[in-house]
């Protein structure tokens, strides 16, 4: 609860630093001033033309002077006194002023904001539950495309990127209409105030992949995914964080502060080089199981209550049966670190048996997350902390 009323307050005090921002602008204080002063000259026409209210309503007053400023003809309405048609005079001075200072504010405030986007400089403080992607690869659209097609609910519009690649090559990005809607954030990805602007407080994932840069060694770039890892969790400690290295010792470093998953690629190349020398056409294998573009690959289900306290073997070949997908395995203590822990310590409070409580406790600074189990025995009961490891058409 107490969490909840901080970021309540948070948000209100953002909501009025932001208003207050707003109104400070010397572009809006002038619009306002001459709505103002227009306002003011209808209700003076009003008066000394109809008389105030025993004459005529103030809205028609008003709308017949709005109208008329923007090309309405009225022939037979005009002003008959020598005070409403000086106000008319007024009037119409601010409708060839006024309405140029409106439309060239409005126009100039869409012209930046979409600079602004083009250029990574517009700050995304109304965005929530997203996907941050740091870093440029080669070929980075078919990644965005493959994203969204995995993501279930995910958009174009929920992606952020977040790198430092020339304006040039982020334009022929921005301006491909297969990624409509797409955000970006032009900066080092490694620095917190550039995270601030892709409201990483906010984000429900992200992946960082480094950098694809000649002049860089593999290090270098393995240590800013690094920096970027620290400085998301530091902001967000909810993040589902994936990262890319190239280097086994940023791997390890990775891991050891509970990085979500690291994806080490030399590791996954090696292994498919070394194979590929058999003739046994592993190649061909792994690319089939990673999806070879037919629409079956392996995936990870998210196992629900009714299974839980049954065996493996039920529920694989319920799926065999129904829906035609082959189990691989489970994938036990699924999850992020932040949600595990709080359901092991949740589970442990419902003992009485404080010994067990204690067990439960140690058992959290060892527990293993997302570790795949293959093939296990038929016997093996299935908890709420499991995924299934399965093989079959995307869904």
């Amino acid at each position: 609860m107490t969490e909840k009323r901080t970021d309540r307050e948070t948000g209100r005090r953002k909501r009025k630093d932001r208003f207050r921002y707003v109104v400070k602008q010397p572009q809006l204080r002038a619009i306002l001033g001459i709505l103002l002063l227009y306002a003011l000259c209808c209700l003076a026409y009003w008066f000394f033309e109809y008389g105030g209210p025993a004459g005529a309503k103030f809205s028609d007053i008003l709308l017949w002077n709005t109208a008329t400023l923007f090309g309405a003809d009225f022939a037979e309405r005009y002003p008959i006194t020598v005070s409403g048609r000086m106000i008319g005079i007024v009037i119409l001075l601010i409708g060839m002023f006024g309405v140029t200072v409106i439309t060239g504010y409005v126009s100039s405030t869409m012209i930046d904001h979409r600079m602004k986007t083009r250029r990574g400089t517009r700050k995304l403080q109304s965005m929530k539950n997203h996907i941050i992607i740091c870093g440029w690869k080669n070929n980075l659209k078919a990644l965005l495309e493959d994203i969204v097609r995995k993501n279930h609910g995910v958009g174009f519009q929920d992606l952020v990127l977040v790198n430092s690649r020339d304006e040039d090559d982020m334009s022929a990005l921005l301006e491909d209409e297969d990624l409509r809607g797409i955000k970006y954030v032009r900066g080092d990805f490694s620095e917190e105030q550039v995270l601030q602007k892709a409201n990483a407080a906010r984000a429900s994932n992200a992946l960082i992949l480094g950098d694809d840069h000649d002049r860089l060694s593999p290090e270098l770039v393995d240590s800013r995914v690094f920096a970027a890892m620290l400085a998301l969790k530091g902001m967000n400690p909810k993040i589902h964080i994936c990262a890319q290295v190239q280097t086994k010792k940023y791997k390890h470093y990775l891991e050891t502060n509970h990085c979500d998953e690291v994806i080490y690629t030399e590791e996954y190349t090696r292994y498919i080089l070394s194979t590929a020398t058999s003739g046994s056409g592993m190649a061909r294998v792994l690319s089939a199981l990673f999806d070879n573009g037919d629409g079956i690959s392996v995936q990870v289900f998210p196992i629900e209550n009714r299974w839980v306290g049954k065996t493996y073997r039920e529920i694989a070949d319920y799926y065999k049966e129904h829906g035609h997908i082959m189990a691989m395995g489970v994938l036990d203590n699924m999850g992020g670190e932040r949600e595990l822990k709080h359901a092991v310590l949740a589970d442990a409070q419902k003992s009485t048996d404080y010994s067990k409580i204690v067990s439960r406790l140690q058992e959290i600074k060892t527990l293993e997350r997302n570790k795949p189990v293959l093939n296990p025995p038929d016997d093996l009961v299935i908890t709420a902390r499991m995924g299934l490891i399965v093989l079959g058409d995307e869904v």
